[in-house]
């Protein structure tokens, strides 16, 4: 199974107003075909004025520069027919200040007062986030105060009262029902207070529901491990990075550490992937990242256990820093053509990163075999045709230096993997691997 996270606004317009829309994703059925992908994660799709989309005013309506509720129930009719699921990312840890709840809970309604999470006495309003240290507790002209660990402009849902509870569960299963066919779950380690009410809190949320539920735990792995229990899929934050990092650092035993912690013995299948929206892209990682490092990286991701997704752009090896405030730009638009004038392309901001005619392109890439998308669509092609590697068991044969060796396997099937991650080549086992490359017999 592989997946694919794409920003809806970045990716493809098909109304000609420049912004990326859902008429634009099914015009681009083909190229997802193309790439091998089986679900796609679409980044917020609800209303909310926010670009992100992280702070939602309203769940049950679309942002209008999107499309209607019809257009999206055809987008995933179009994508089912063809064989692929669709992944909303559903943030319900919070909402927007301009939600009509929280509206409502300002001018006193007692019944909406009781959705969020309001200070006394005891309150300690100095506290911080442990990641930053900005504030969590915000004011209100009237002098009250209001839980908000995303900021002031997101209030945080009280989930001790079991109205929220219910409301936010029917808003699931309403999705699961359009054809949805699952969930990526914003901030799900910031439901409750201790890592065991959390966790009960999801065996509880997700009882009777069914589909691909992804949860994002950025924490460390005994957190982790806990709720992949329950969510059957996680999203691997530490294997992530520490490609990258043994790549850049040309030393193997910086991965093999990720992948005894988060890959060897799970009870549920880790979700490995290239960058996303919260941090830099795979091909800025580094100064210096060069083209055959952002290639290697692709080609381990689709050479591991679990699931690899991969970022809209990763296959272009599309650029873009991850720095506050300006985090759009990891967002860039997709580019399509060389120019970027052809129609369909995404143009809602000049890209801060990827501009016209930097060989970063679908049309440019296509006709070089050395490209960056080339050798992604080989591993992605090599990932369809071996779907056990999913599930599939790992031996380490080579784990020091700058090589890494192992063996996959399960009860019908076996691999060697050889990756070189250093600038020369290297021999084991009478098997000769190129600099930054990977062999596969």
């Amino acid at each position: 199974m592989i997946g694919y996270q794409l920003y809806v606004r970045s990716f493809r317009d098909g109304n000609f107003d420049g912004l990326g829309d859902f008429k634009g994703l099914i015009s681009s059925i083909g190229y997802f075909k193309d790439i091998g992908v089986d679900f796609v994660w679409l980044m917020p799709v609800f209303s909310s004025i926010s670009f992100h989309g992280y702070d939602v005013v309203d769940f049950y309506s679309f942002k209008a520069e999107y499309g209607t509720v019809e257009e999206f129930k055809k987008l995933v009719c179009v994508f089912h027919e063809n064989g692929m699921k669709i992944v909303l990312d559903l943030p319900i840890h919070h909402t927007s200040f301009l939600h009509l709840w929280f509206q409502k809970a300002m001018k006193g309604d007692q019944k909406y007062k009781d959705y969020y999470v309001w200070a006394d006495d005891k309150t300690n309003l100095d506290e911080r986030r442990d990641w930053d240290g900005e504030r969590i507790w915000h004011p209100l002209e009237d002098g009250r105060y209001y839980r908000g660990l995303f900021g002031p402009l997101s209030p945080d849902l009280n989930y001790n009262n079991p109205k929220v509870f219910e409301e936010m569960k029917k808003l699931v299963q309403y999705l699961l029902e359009m054809g949805v066919d699952g969930v990526r779950f914003d901030a799900a380690k910031h439901m409750k207070d201790s890592l065991e009410q959390n966790v009960r809190f999801w065996r509880h949320f997700l009882s009777g529901l069914d589909g691909i539920f992804l949860a994002e735990i950025w924490a460390e792995y005994k957190v982790v491990d806990e709720h992949g229990r329950i969510f059957g899929y996680m999203l691997n934050f530490d294997t992530s990075h520490c490609i990258k990092e043994a790549i850049w650092k040309e030393n193997a035993s910086i991965l093999v550490a990720s992948i005894e912690r988060a890959l060897i013995g799970k009870d549920y299948l880790p979700v490995n992937f290239t960058s996303n929206h919260d941090m830099s892209r795979l091909a800025s990682f580094e100064d210096g990242f060069i083209k055959e490092k952002v290639k290697l990286s692709l080609s381990i991701l689709f050479t591991l256990p679990g699931v690899p997704l991969v970022f809209y752009g990763d296959e272009l090896g599309m650029k873009g820093i991850y720095r506050k405030p300006h985090t759009e730009e990891v967002l860039d638009p997709f580019p399509w053509s060389e120019n970027m004038c052809v129609e369909g392309q995404a143009f809602w901001k000049w890209p801060s990163f990827n501009e016209p005619f930097s060989g970063i392109s679908v049309e440019h890439q296509k006709k070089d075999p050395n490209s960056v998308f080339s050798h992604f669509l080989k591993w992605a092609t090599f990932r369809k045709e071996n779907p056990w590697l999913d599930n599939a068991e790992l031996e380490f044969l080579c784990r020091e230096g700058k090589l890494l060796v192992y063996r996959l396997k399960d009860k019908n099937h076996s691999l060697k993997v050889f990756h070189n991650l250093s600038g020369e080549e290297h021999v084991f086992e009478g098997v000769h691997v190129k600099a930054y490359s990977t062999e596969v017999i």
